[in-house]
């Protein structure tokens, strides 16, 4: 990649060139050049960490090697995780951000940051139904929902902040049984402990069942414990299902618990109008966090909570003395005493020139054209006789699977072929779990992903499995 620039140049010129150079090459040839740990661990010895070596020519040997090696995740064949590709505006953010090297606690070091930050979270506030509400920005999805239990528990108990856990009763958490593994995570750091969590049963849908987050509800109060908190999902992990927002809150109100939406992935579909309704019922929930790095391709990581009424994170986070770092008065301009963090990245700087390159309008047409692609893959699914589609598609996750010769195990055929492409480089795409039945959950999430690109995927799939099941023929 590199021995095409010349070296010895400012590193910031040199940057440019390295940057340009790899922004060119990251759709083309194999997703990845693929080495097993071991040998990649040999090819990395050789760029051993000797200090003092003041040499540029060094530094850029390991950027070569560390992007020669590394997935391209901007590729048009990459579909392994729930975000994708490269916008080009927020990476300038991204890049500005690292630059000008702030911090977002105080007006005093980030004053542009700060307005920035206040300004796009209050127009995301508008998008996604909380205007008179709150919004932080945090690492993504897991800090989010871990901040939205800390919410409920200091809702429920006032005096948490003072007292601790001491004294406290019985408690428990309601989640989807497709529910992300960061709630298990929030339930290990807030203290509650994961005995305490509760996954209800969703549907053939992937859908929670209220009849039974009812039940559970009801027999989780009746063995004297105190429900704290539902958890709904907006686009499950794996099927990229919508929980019953509207019927999940009259069960929050009813047991008066906090009801918050993990929004992290499917949120994304408030910029537009055509999917919008998978939200319905959300204008009930407490809180609900979203990911602007994954649907909407913002570079990594731009996480936001949002909150229905002012004042919770006031109540959690704000504390101790401060005075070393926050000088405010009435105005109240700094934003950390109100975060989980202390120092944090300027996030907000790459979501605010997406939006100003974009719009809303190019939101919007970024996730149409996603649902477009998704349903363009499942019919091609649906078209091939070898194919099987395991679960409605909802958005833009598409669960499916080859069927495998008779006589082989359908999950080692499955992820036999998917690691053939993988170790090709010539598609990734991820596995996950259904009912204990292996499944190709394949993920459009990059916004310069055509038609074409689909097409060739699926031909990808289908010439290796086609060859896989010629290699367990002849050992037959």
């Amino acid at each position: 990649m590199l021995n095409q620039i010349q070296l010895g140049t400012s590193p910031y010129a040199q940057l440019a060139k390295v940057m340009e150079r790899y922004s060119e090459e990251r759709t083309r040839g194999k997703v990845v050049d693929y080495q097993d740990y071991a040998t990649l661990q040999n090819k990395l010895k050789a760029l051993d960490i000797n200090e003092g070596k003041q040499s540029w020519d060094t530094v850029w040997d390991m950027v070569e090697t560390y992007l020669s090696y590394s997935v391209k995740t901007a590729h048009p064949q990459y579909f392994n995780q729930l975000w994708a590709g490269q916008s080009e505006a927020a990476l300038v953010g991204s890049v500005i951000e690292s630059l000008a090297n702030t911090s977002m606690y105080t007006y005093e070091v980030a004053p542009v940051a700060t307005l920035i930050e206040t300004e796009v979270l209050n127009r995301l506030k508008d998008v996604f139904g909380f205007e008179q509400g709150e919004a932080q920005v945090t690492t993504g999805g897991s800090n989010s929902n871990y901040l939205a239990l800390l919410l409920a528990l200091h809702r429920q108990y006032p005096t948490l902040k003072h007292q601790g856990m001491h004294g406290l009763p019985k408690l428990a958490v309601f989640v989807s049984a497709d529910a992300h593994y960061s709630m298990d995570k929030a339930m290990v750091m807030s203290g509650i402990g994961l005995d305490s969590l509760v996954k209800v049963p969703v549907d053939d849908t992937g859908v929670m069942r209220t009849d039974e987050l009812e039940r559970l509800l009801q027999a989780s109060v009746d063995n004297g414990r105190v429900p704290v908190s539902i958890i709904g999902t907006a686009g499950t992990t794996v099927r990229g299902a919508f929980d019953d927002f509207a019927s999940i809150a009259t069960l929050a109100a009813e047991f008066n618990c906090w009801f918050h939406i993990d929004g992290a992935w499917g949120g994304a579909v408030a910029f537009s109008k055509a999917q919008k309704h998978f939200l319905t019922g959300s204008e009930h929930a407490d809180s609900l966090s979203w990911d602007g790095h994954k649907m909407l391709g913002v570079p990594l990581m731009c996480g936001v909570i949002f909150v229905r009424e002012p004042g919770n994170f006031d109540r959690v986070c704000n504390l101790g003395d401060t005075s070393y770092i926050f000088h405010q008065g009435a105005e109240r301009q700094d934003l950390g005493p109100y975060s989980l963090q202390c120092g944090r990245r300027v996030d907000m700087l790459k979501m605010w020139l997406e939006y100003t390159y974009f719009g809303e309008a190019g939101f919007e047409q970024r996730i149409d054209t996603f649902m477009q692609l998704s349903a363009l893959a499942e019919n091609r699914i649906q078209a091939e006789p070898t194919l099987d589609l395991q679960a409605k598609r909802w958005i833009n996750n598409i669960c499916f699977r080859s069927v495998p010769p008779s006589g082989v195990d359908l999950n080692e055929y499955n992820k036999r072929i998917r690691e053939k492409l993988y170790q090709s480089g010539d598609s990734l795409v991820n596995v996950a779990y259904l009912d204990d039945q292996l499944t190709i959950r394949l993920i459009i999430a990059n916004k310069d992903v055509t038609k074409q690109d689909i097409e060739q995927f699926f031909d990808h799939w289908l010439m290796t499995a086609e060859s896989v099941r010629k290699e367990l023929q002849q050992c037959a």
